[in-house]
This record gives structure tokens, sequence and C-alpha cells, in this order.
């Protein structure tokens, strides 16, 4: 604990020295005890700050009576950073959790008035048991409308709006290539060399992150592997071979690659770790290497080689090599993130509820939480799969779609674009209608009764062109007496005529031909 007035406050407090003792024997592990010195440290800070505006406060059993419980919601507000004026709180964790630790100081209390192990000089015994039992009543009853309300709705928010960081693709492969290629190198100057102390921790951080990458395990249930679990869990799974036939060819070639190991996971649950036969080979000489770099009361396969008990931090090395793999985005490359990525996947394969549970246990966590946590975050599901359901419901064609999936859904998202192109151009839209009133076959009857007009009226002139018609499109027509040539010219304006409706008028048009072919000019 950091060596500063809230440690002095924590180690002065009977009540909060018991709260910390208490906390340690439940919680057995020796990582939870950095958690229990910041709990420890959150109930000192609640007290310093209640101190400040209750100067008759002297420590944590005192401000735990009914008529400190506003101070207490206003201490609180101080610490968590609560903005009156954008009503929000600024650490709406510390907000909402505090409330679970004055709970457990409050249990601790009555527990010692019961025992008479505090002297209280102006109440009685069952007074202050009376006061403490008020003031927890007024914890469960009033802090959520207080604080907890309030707290929580800032947390959600924030959560709403976060942009979900998933590990890329190339980025994976780089990085498994990257510790693949530097844990190789580190083997090969460990068996030339067992003191090589370099090798010895590059080889130990490489392999610790390619289990990491290929177990997607949490970090902490990694890095507090034991030797003797390890060893004691024997290669190959000998005893399922009446199972044989239940599992493929590739199945039976993995169960004999894959060393399993189970370790104690979060919440007291075993969760299962793969060991592959080259990690199984580097893990191998890590082990004959040990004695040289590791002290003996060191009991944790990934030990640090610095630390008497203690294993590596396993964030800050899986940080660190992430950046030197040179991948484009290493911060996606985190424990939580890659257990994301696993979920995520799995959502392209159609996996059945067992496989779902399975999966789920293998990632140390119950089904509920796999689909409502790890899954695709509900930014990308939203966006990509629920927008089209609402098109085809805003277009009224959700009835062309009936028992299909949204993943066998289609839509043109082209076409949709186009439609909203002609919706802005009203001009076009005009044009477009005004095309559309003269067909093919009124095209070519117009020209034909044209045509039978003109046959014996000698020459043909050029055509007054529309302006909006480009330069290149003009034709220029010379007199045929022969009736095929003329055929001939006129399918050629026909196919003209075609080229050009997205350029003008076409009933200006045919009126402009009609008139050319009345006259009896030649071309100029």
């Amino acid at each position: 604990m950091m060596a500063d007035k809230i440690t002095l406050v924590v180690k002065k407090d009977l009540l909060i020295s018991a709260y910390g003792s208490r906390y340690i024997k439940t919680h057995r592990e020796q990582h939870h005890v950095n958690v229990c010195s910041r709990k420890m440290r959150e109930l000192a800070k609640v007290l310093i700050e209640s101190q400040k505006i209750t100067s008759s406060i002297k420590n944590l059993f005192d401000l735990l009576h009914p008529q400190h419980f506003d101070t207490v919601v206003q201490s609180v507000k101080v610490i968590a950073k609560y903005d009156a004026m954008k009503d929000m709180f600024g650490s709406p964790t510390f907000a909402m959790n505090i409330s679970r630790s004055l709970k457990d100081c409050c249990d601790i209390a009555i527990l010692k008035i019961i025992k008479r192990k505090y002297n209280y000089m102006h109440m009685s015994a069952s007074e202050a048991e009376a006061n403490i039992q008020v003031f927890r009543r007024l914890l469960e009853n009033m802090w959520k409308h207080e604080i907890s309300s309030k707290a929580g709705n800032d947390l959600n928010t924030k959560t709403w709006n976060k942009i979900t960081l998933v590990p890329l693709a190339a980025d994976l492969k780089l990085f498994r290539s990257y510790l693949i290629t530097k844990g190789t190198e580190a083997a090969q100057k460990l068996e030339k060399n067992l003191n090589d102390y370099k090798a010895f921790n590059l080889l130990l951080e490489t392999v610790f992150c390619r289990l990491l990458l290929l177990n997607r395990r949490r970090v902490g249930e990694l890095q507090r592997l034991k030797v003797a679990t390890y060893l004691l869990t024997e290669g190959g799974n000998k005893n399922y071979e009446e199972f044989s036939d239940a599992v493929s060819a590739t199945e039976k070639l993995l169960l004999q690659k894959f060393k399993r190991v189970v370790t104690r996971g979060k919440r007291g649950r075993g969760v299962p770790i793969l060991f592959s036969c080259d990690m199984q080979e580097h893990i191998n000489i890590i082990l004959r290497a040990r004695p040289e770099f590791v002290k003996d009361g060191n009991l944790f396969l990934f030990a640090n080689s610095s630390s008497n008990e203690n294993p590596i931090t396993g964030y800050k090395v899986v940080q660190k090599h992430a950046r030197l793999c040179g991948a484009q985005n290493p911060d996606s490359l985190t424990s939580t993130k890659l257990r994301k990525h696993l979920a995520t996947l799995t959502q392209v394969f159609s996996m059945t509820d067992s496989d779902i549970e399975q999966l789920a246990s293998f990632m140390g966590h119950t089904a509920n939480v796999h689909k409502q946590v790890y899954r695709l975050p509900d930014d990308v599901y939203q966006t990509a799969k629920i927008a089209k359901l609402l098109l085809l419901m805003e277009k009224g064609e959700a009835g062309k779609y009936r028992g299909k999936t949204l993943d066998e859904i289609n839509l043109d998202m082209d076409a949709d674009i186009m439609e909203d192109n002609d919706d802005e151009d009203n001009d076009q839209r005009d044009d477009d209608n005004k095309r559309s009133d003269i067909s093919d076959d009124d095209l070519d009857r117009s020209i034909k009764e044209t045509l039978e007009n003109s046959e014996n009226q000698g020459e043909l002139s050029k055509p007054t062109l529309n302006k909006c018609q480009p330069k290149k499109s003009a034709l220029w027509y010379h007199g045929h007496r022969n009736k095929k040539q003329l055929q001939k010219c006129f399918s050629k304006i026909i196919l003209t005529i075609k080229d050009l409706l997205n350029n003008m008028n076409v009933k200006s048009y045919v009126k402009n031909i009609q008139e050319c072919l009345t006259t009896n000019h030649g071309p100029k």
C-alpha cells in the first residue's frame, strides 16, 4: 500500500483494518491482496472527506450513524467527481461499489458490538447496534435513489457510445509470426547456453503470449498457472479412447497433439489451457533452465525471476510484444479484446446451444455472459443486421422475404442509392417522367410515318438539333432516292435517338426530325 495520508488512516482505524482482515480470509488468493488494499483505501477516502464536512467524526464507526447518512452521500459525490451542473459522475463505478463496502463494515461493527470488542463511552451497546442497523437500512433503501441510480445511468451512457476495438486479422497473423520467430531463436540460444538470462526471459514471455493468443484466456488465469499443475497433467487423452468413433480423423489428431491443463479461473471455475507440441517443447527448455534464474519459493510456471513468489505481470508482457511486433493497432491485442474477438467470430458459424455452452465453459464464463458481453458489439449488429429489416419495413417489402433469416436477406444498396439521388434531383426526375411517356414502339411508328410522308420529297437536310445535344452526336443526312438507303439512314437515326434519351426531350427531338424530313434542303 502506498505510504501516504490515506494509508495512515487505514492503519489507525480499527474498523477498516477489520474489514481488510475479513476480506483476506474470504479471498485467499495472493493477487487479491491488491484488491483488498484498494477497497480499504476507498473507505479511508470516504472517512477523510466526511471529517472535512463534520469535524465530530473521529473514526469509521462514528460515521456509521443515521444522522451522518447525508454526510456520507455528500462525501461519495465529492470523491466520485459528481458535477452538479452536468448532473454526471466522473467515476460512477466507485459510487456504485462503495455501498457494498459500507454494508460489510456495518456487519463487522455489529459483530464487534455483540462480542463487546468496542468500548462505547457515550452510549450503550444496544443503542450503538440499533444506530448501525438503521444506517444499514438507509444504505439498502435510500442509496439507490441518492447515488446508484444516477451512477448506473452514467456508466451505461459511457458504454453505449464506446468504440469497440477488435483485433485485425493482419495484426493477429503478424503477432503470431513474431512470437514464433522470437521464441524459436530464444529456444536455440537457451539450448546452447542454459545461463543465458535474456534468452530465458524472452522465451518465457513469447510462450506466455502464444498461449494467450491461442486459448484467449484471462491474463491472470494464465500467469498464475503453477508448475506442479502443469507437470501433474499427462499429455494426450488416452482415457477417452472408447469415444474414438464420436470424433473425426482431424479431431483425433488434435487430441494427440494438444495437452490440456485445467487451472483455477474466475469465481473458482476450472478453466482449461491447451498446449501445442512446440509450446510443450519450449516449456521443457524453460523448466531445464529454471533453477538458474528462478528461486525455489516461486511456484508459478511463468515466474518473475526478480521476485521470490510472484509471477510475471501478464498484461505488461502482452503490451510490450504487441508493440514490438509492428502491429497496426497494438492496443487491440489485449486479453479482453482477444476474448471478444473469439466470441464475435463464432457468430459466423452455425453453432448449436450445446456448442455455445461448451465454448462459454472453455472461456470461463456462463452462456448468458457469452451472449451479452463477449459477442458481436451492438453497434455492429444493429447497424449491419437490424438496418436491413428496417429498410424492408420502410419500403413495405417485408412479405417478399417471409421465412428467411437476416443473414439470408440481401439488399441491392446500389439501387437504393440511385433512388435517393433521383429523389434529390427534381429536374432529372421530371425528364425521366417525360421520357417514359414515349415508348420505343411509339418512336418507331412516328419515324415510319415521317418516312412515308417524305419518301418522294427529295433530299434530306440536316436536322435542327436541340441545344442540350452534344456536337459529337449531330448527324448530317444526304438525300437518297433509293428507299433501302433511306431506311438504313433512319436506322442510324433510331440508334442515335436512343443514345440521346438522357440528354434531351424526346418529343421535341422527333418533332425536329420531322421538320427536317419535310423540308427539301440538302446539307450545307
